[in-house]
């Protein structure tokens, strides 16, 4: 039973995040999602994932909803700089484009 309860958790926290990724895709622009939750978002998992490693916590659901979690708001991160109006990251959406160019 907690093997069910871990798994919902993993994937509900990870999951959370791909609406969000496909608003912005679809409307081609950021500016209501919040890059400071993003931000605060990825502190978090970044502490999480430290803390059950340092713990050496055996709890592998745990372990996989910090990481997918941390991956998930670093997806959500670059689509906002992708999409953004505002200049982040020196032009990141300037910088894939001319890559994606050549």
């Amino acid at each position: 039973m907690d093997n069910i309860f871990g798994a919902i958790l993993a994937i509900s926290f990870s999951g959370a995040y791909i609406p969000q990724i496909v608003k912005m895709i679809r409307r081609k622009r950021s500016s209501d999602v919040s890059l400071m939750m993003l931000f605060i978002n990825a502190i978090g998992y970044y502490c999480g994932l430290g803390y059950v490693l340092m713990k050496e916590v055996d709890a592998i659901w745990l372990t996989l909803n910090y990481v997918l979690g941390f991956s998930m708001t670093a997806l959500c991160i670059i689509t906002w700089s992708f999409y953004s109006e505002r200049i982040l990251m020196g032009g990141f959406k300037n910088w894939i484009l001319k890559k994606w160019k050549k």
